[in-house]
């Protein structure tokens, strides 16, 4: 026990100690150079499991016995569903049916890719972007230009498409399904269709005179685009683009003429 006078004198010593500019290595050190014991009862260092609000955090066992809890509750409910005479046998019938259904995960990663973008993958691709063929979903059918069709301009890869030279009465079609993920003006292409396609890939319809789908519009195979701006009275002029995993490749890798 430390009376008034004695804490007096320890730190009177400790601001003359301060003043001559002495090393306190060189001198006992006190308990009250932690801590002035004003209340002997208080202990020198004192942690709480509360927070600022006052609430104590939830241990790991307390956290597993709720989880456990809850799921023992959601079997018990869907037990009683099952058991009850209450319930119509067609909504358990449907119930049962959702339960045992096997998962269609090709069908959700094909629309993923459709309507999203490609599934992202945990590591980047380290190599160039491979040309996908073009094909309609669940046919064999390959998604091909009309033999008709001349090249007007050589797939370039600064400007990034190829000029296809088409009939003046031809309608620009896509030959597989798609998302129509952009609409408007695109620098070299003039008025651009952009459809998103499986496979990381997107194909880009430019220099349009018509157009005649929608912004987040699905199309199907053989759906019309639009028509391409015509050069003279026999001709019009496409610009066709595609990339692969955001970089441009020449579209006729990809969709071969008939």
């Amino acid at each position: 026990m430390f009376d008034g006078e004695r804490i007096k004198e320890r730190r009177r010593e400790r601001v003359e100690r301060i003043r001559l500019q002495q090393s306190r290595d060189s001198y006992t050190p006190f308990v009250d150079d932690w801590k002035d014991p004003i209340d002997p009862h208080e202990e020198l260092f004192s942690f709480s499991s509360r927070d600022e609000r006052g609430y104590e955090p939830k241990t790991v066992n307390e956290k597993w016995g709720i989880q456990i809890f809850a799921s023992l509750l959601l079997v018990g409910m869907a037990y009683l569903v099952f058991q009850t005479s209450l319930i119509p046998a067609s909504w358990k019938d449907s119930a049962r049916e959702v339960m045992t259904r096997d998962f269609n995960f090709a069908g959700v990663s094909d629309w993923y890719e459709a309507n999203i973008g490609t599934i992202p993958t945990l590591l980047p691709p380290l190599s160039a972007p491979q040309v996908v063929p073009a094909s309609t979903e669940g046919k064999t059918q390959v998604w091909k230009l009309p033999s008709h069709w001349k090249v007007a301009k050589s797939y370039n890869p600064e400007s990034a498409k190829v000029v296809l030279s088409t009939g003046f009465s031809d309608q620009v079609k896509i030959g597989e399904t798609g998302w129509v993920t952009f609409i408007g003006e695109k620098p070299g292409y003039g008025t651009t269709v952009v459809v998103r396609l499986t496979q990381g890939r997107e194909v880009w319809f430019g220099n349009l005179d018509g157009v005649m789908v929608s912004k987040d519009e699905v199309l199907l195979p053989g759906q019309v685009v639009g028509t391409a701006r015509a050069v003279n009275q026999t001709s019009r002029h496409l610009y066709l683009g595609m990339s692969v995993n955001d970089e441009f490749v020449n579209p006729l890798d990809v969709i071969p003429f008939e």
